[in-house]
């Protein structure tokens, strides 16, 4: 079995903690409390894949679950936007006749493309400029 483990911030502390005592686990039931949270976790992804809204009701009251990663999920399942594009035949011939050419890049941009697929090439360090006072 592999072992896991995470560096966290206080409030991470904080949050798993309050999580654990809900859950009714003990201090030393770590991997337990992944499992649920994973499992809980991993339920709300399949929903969310799969189209579903996740609400919160209590009467009246209802509250949708919103979390960015969720967000993330459902762009993945969106449909294009815009419609179908329908060419006319003359469009569907000039086109055919600008693909038929081929691409030539000028000889500055193959070097450019050439250099970002050398598998040597290191990406320049990043600099954080300090904030003017």
């Amino acid at each position: 079995m592999s072992r896991f483990q995470a560096l966290t911030n206080s409030v991470l502390d904080a949050e798993l903690e309050m999580l654990r005592e809900r859950l009714g686990l003990e201090p030393n039931q770590k991997a337990d409390l992944l499992r649920e949270v994973a499992a809980l976790a991993g339920w709300v992804v399949r929903q969310a894949e799969q189209g579903r809204a996740i609400e919160a009701r209590r009467g009246e009251e209802v509250e949708p679950l919103v979390h960015p990663a969720i967000a993330r999920l459902r762009a993945r399942r969106q449909e294009p936007v815009g419609e179908r594009l329908a060419l006319s035949e003359a469009e569907m011939m000039h086109l055919a006749s600008v693909l038929d050419h081929g691409f030539e890049p000028p000889p500055a941009l193959r070097e450019t493309l050439a250099n970002l697929a050398n598998p040597k090439r290191r990406p320049p360090k990043l600099r954080w400029k300090k904030p003017a006072a």
